[in-house]
């Protein structure tokens, strides 16, 4: 059985930590600055009546947290390319 090499286990924990990281800041970044109050609160002057639709805001921490964690999973994608493409040699 071969061994693996330390540089892909390096490359394995920094792609599991990006991952961890991205996804603490998506979940940081997610409830920081959401009010149960606001612009909703006030009785609207026209007779039309403002449903607001699925909208999603994406502060610069959360797309940053899902920028990072996407980076660490396209890693984990390059490990484990490597991975079944050493596995099994062409020609043997």
């Amino acid at each position: 059985m071969r061994r693996t090499p330390v540089g892909l286990v390096i490359a394995a924990i920094i792609s599991g930590l990006l991952v961890l990281g991205g996804v603490i800041l998506y979940v940081a970044g997610s409830s920081a600055g959401m009010a149960s109050f606001g612009w909703f609160a006030y009785q609207p002057i026209s007779g039309a009546a403002f449903f607001p639709s699925s909208l999603v805001v994406l502060t610069p921490l959360t797309a940053a947290g899902v920028a990072i964690a996407i980076a660490g999973l396209l890693g984990f994608g390059v490990i484990a390319g490597f991975l079944l493409g050493r596995r099994h040699p062409i020609g043997r």
